[in-house]
């Protein structure tokens, strides 16, 4: 997620910006101003080119892509030169970047037309205002017609590529997909949506063949994505544009987006399918009317979460709140914290066992801790010096898929002994993982493919 002090701070300095203005901020913002070239931002925004790129920046009224990009990277400087980080000097800041040295000085002069020594001097509220002098609200055209047109002309320049071997399911089979997928959310056995954060769209995966059938355009660095419980609407977190896209699953068409405070990562849909939960980088857990966007109740955390999980009662929610080491037991009906769960490191992935007894949580510091709910004790414990972000229970509760996302590689663990059964060199960068009723382990990888392989084989097909 975007760094929250300088998002405030830039989003504030722009509040006119429609939905795809903040998205190109947004994105600019996550990277600290150093996403890359042009054409490497309007693949993650759903741009065609950098020519639409531009005009789309004109009429948001902000500066052309080079100093936007710069200003987004000087306002992170001052941000952590003020929080006293290299004792201030652009030497030390640049580094971290990374940059040449003599390459930050020149970029500072070209975007303020002012040094280092000068920007320190007048303060990060005064530069502020000079970025504000540059930007025109005036000429920000914000009709509904010109957003829509900007969103529907974007298509996906993604590449799906399963080779030229048939799929034999009793095998692991690899499906080759550019643009970053991560999020997936699986429709009985036979068919899955995966986000694709680079390239601002959704893939189809049918899951019979075992190849991806097509691709639906949903907005800037879509992230997770759930279905209801008729797998008639699916549910996507795009982060960047501080939106929900609610999916058609049968037509595979965008019908509506509900507005949400913040960027949404992790979603949840509630039995019934009326009530979403979904957090944000303003540290809060939301639940919101599935079919308008009203915000129903909220919920301050002590951290950012990126994990969410349901009790099977469906009346406890799950929170995990990383970097605050703890997961929170959330009423759903009352919307309060019931306990806290301390388990100390960074608590990821949360998985709750079938028969409601155990929590399952992903570390990211030593990999899985075990919660008897009925005690609120942590009744195991599984060190691995990898860690894990993402987790996933296979649905005959043995087997638990713990992704090392540094690592390149997925652990599988017996659920009863937790004991290691072996380990997935899958290489790459493994995101979020699930299962087709069918026997089948299916992980994402933002390295650009996804991996589908029989529920206990540790190999994945040859790359």
């Amino acid at each position: 997620m975007p760094p929250l002090a300088l998002a405030s701070m830039m989003q504030g300095a722009v509040p006119w910006l429609s939905s795809d203005g903040r998205a190109v901020l947004n994105l600019l913002i996550s990277s600290n101003g150093r996403v890359g070239s042009a054409q490497a931002l309007c693949r993650q925004v759903g741009l065609r080119s950098r020519f639409q790129l531009n005009r789309l920046l004109r009429r948001e009224g902000l500066p052309p892509y080079e100093e936007l990009s710069g200003w987004v990277c000087v306002f992170h400087w001052m941000i952590q030169a003020d929080a006293g980080v290299g004792r201030g000097a652009l030497l030390a800041l640049a580094r971290q970047t990374p940059m040449e040295t003599a390459s930050s000085y020149r970029l500072v002069r070209r975007v303020t037309s002012h040094s280092w020594k000068d920007l320190r001097r007048a303060g990060t509220a005064e530069v502020l205002r000079w970025f504000q002098h540059r930007v025109n609200p005036a000429v920000a055209q914000r009709a509904e017609e010109e957003r829509h047109v900007v969103r529907a002309t974007a298509t996906p320049e993604v590449v799906a590529n399963t080779g030229r071997r048939q799929w034999v399911r009793s095998r692991s089979h690899r499906v080759f997909l550019d643009g970053g997928p991560y999020g997936i959310a699986v429709r009985r056995h036979d068919f899955a949506y995966v986000t694709l954060g680079h390239a601002a769209a959704l893939a189809h995966l049918d899951l019979d063949s075992g190849c991806v059938t097509g691709f639906t355009s949903v907005g800037c660095t879509p992230t997770c994505v759930k279905f209801d419980d008729a797998g008639q609407r699916a549910y996507v977190t795009i982060q960047f544009c501080d939106e929900i896209a609610v999916m058609d699953a049968s037509h595979h068409t965008p019908i509506r987006s509900l507005s949400v405070p913040g960027h949404p990562f992790p979603v949840l849909v509630a039995p019934g399918g009326n009530t979403l939960f979904v957090a944000t980088n303003t540290d809060r857990l939301l639940a919101l009317n599935a079919q308008n966007g009203r915000v129903m109740n909220a919920l301050e955390l002590p951290a950012t979460s990126h994990h969410l999980a349901l009790h099977p009662s469906g009346n406890r929610l799950y929170v995990a709140t990383r970097t605050g080491g703890s997961v929170l037991e959330v009423d759903v009906n009352r919307f309060r914290v019931l306990r806290n769960f301390a388990l100390g490191g960074w608590t990821q992935g949360l998985a709750v066992s079938p028969d409601g007894t155990l929590l399952y949580v992903a570390n990211e510091r030593h990999q899985l801790d075990v919660v008897h709910l009925s005690s609120g004790r942590c009744v195991g414990k599984v060190d691995d010096e990898r860690g894990a972000v993402a987790l996933a229970l296979s649905p005959d509760a043995k087997l638990l898929y713990t992704a090392h996302a540094r690592e390149g590689t997925v652990g599988v663990i017996d659920a009863t002994s937790l004991t290691h059964q072996g380990v997935l060199v899958t290489g790459g960068r493994p995101g979020q993982i699930g299962f087709d009723g069918a026997g089948h382990a299916i992980i994402t990888n933002e390295a650009g493919w996804i991996d589908i392989l029989p529920l206990g084989t540790l190999e994945v097909a040859a790359a």
